[in-house]
């Protein structure tokens, strides 16, 4: 039996010229963001908002080298995985290059019998798991046999990659001064109340099993990465630092909760924006940097695949 593994990720421009139509082919998605308007208007608006919104975040990706590390990435951990299981991995991006639909023309070539299907979006969400789903399904669930895993929000591996991530930020860290912020990506609240999307819970679930390990220490979750007029979920990362400032904590650690490696939301938003926000309100901002290749996290999607394996 021939078996196969796909990765799928919304991806990111890798460089300045991929900026326009990322952006477009991410607001096209009316699954992901709808704005409200007539179906037919969709792309147009996606087009202006492309069109005016990429000369203002280039400089954002220019200040991070020049583009966006994810897709690199996310390369290395499909590489990493397939010496791991011992299969072969393809990576298809929904909304940069590789794009999942020529990488599916390599995977129809390899013709597996099986696909087991991880995302490396470890909290299901219809606008992000619910998305490459439906885009793999679309592509090739006529074709293939296809398995999917759409979330590993309690993996132990993943729980304890996290784990290890943050004990040399707390080891040193005071628990009566410190506040632990889990910054999750956010999603437009409508996707809560409307679909009954388990994001904020699995979130939740992730950051009770993780601070199991550190009972003397006080967390929040925040939100970040809004895009748009539409409401999105709070508190935002914003809000939450000024509300960490006023209740006189010293000293924020943040980790991005719902990324598996650095991109523009990490290396910029969080690095750049929300620390000079933090040392502005007279706080000691410490960002966990995330190990994209790190064992542990490595070891979480090869429990995922293995999962779907032995249930066959």
């Amino acid at each position: 039996m021939k078996e196969a593994v796909l990765i799928t990720y919304m991806g990111a421009p890798s460089g300045l010229e991929e900026i326009r139509p990322f952006l477009y082919r991410l607001f096209s998605d009316r699954d992901l963001i709808n704005f409200g308007v007539p179906s037919f208007f969709q792309k147009p608006l996606a087009f202006l908002i492309s069109l005016f919104r990429t000369p203002k975040v280039s400089p954002q990706y220019r200040a991070i080298g020049g583009g966006s590390p994810l897709v690199a990435y996310s390369l290395e951990q499909a590489g990493l995985l397939e010496k791991r299981l011992g299969l072969k991995v393809f990576v298809g991006m929904l909304y940069s290059e590789p794009l999942l639909s020529r990488t599916v023309k390599e995977l129809k070539a390899y013709n597996p019998d099986i696909v087991y299907h991880l995302t490396l979006y470890p909290h299901y969400s219809r606008a992000t798991v619910g998305a490459c789903v439906r885009d793999v399904e679309r592509h090739i669930g006529q074709e293939f046999k296809i398995f999917h895993v759409k979330s590993w929000a309690d993996n132990s591996r993943y729980v304890e990659w996290i784990r290890k991530s943050l004990k040399s930020e707390l080891n040193s860290a005071n628990p009566e001064e410190t506040v632990v912020l889990f910054s999750a990506h956010s999603l437009p609240k409508y996707f809560i109340e409307k679909f009954q999307d388990p994001y904020v819970n699995e979130v939740k679930r992730t950051v009770g099993l993780v601070m199991e390990s550190f009972p003397r220490f006080r967390s929040r979750i925040s939100y970040q990465s809004k895009v748009g007029p539409i409401e999105w979920l709070r508190p935002s990362t914003e809000e939450e630092l000024k509300k960490i400032a006023e209740e006189g904590f010293k000293r924020v650690v943040v980790f991005p909760v719902s990324f598996v490696s650095e991109h523009i939301e990490t290396l910029y938003e969080l690095d750049v924006e929300y620390r000079e926000l933090a040392e502005g309100l007279g706080l000691e901002f410490r960002r966990v940097p995330l190990n994209h290749r790190d064992p542990l996290l490595i070891e979480a999607m090869a429990m995922e695949v293995e999962g779907l394996r032995r249930n066959l």
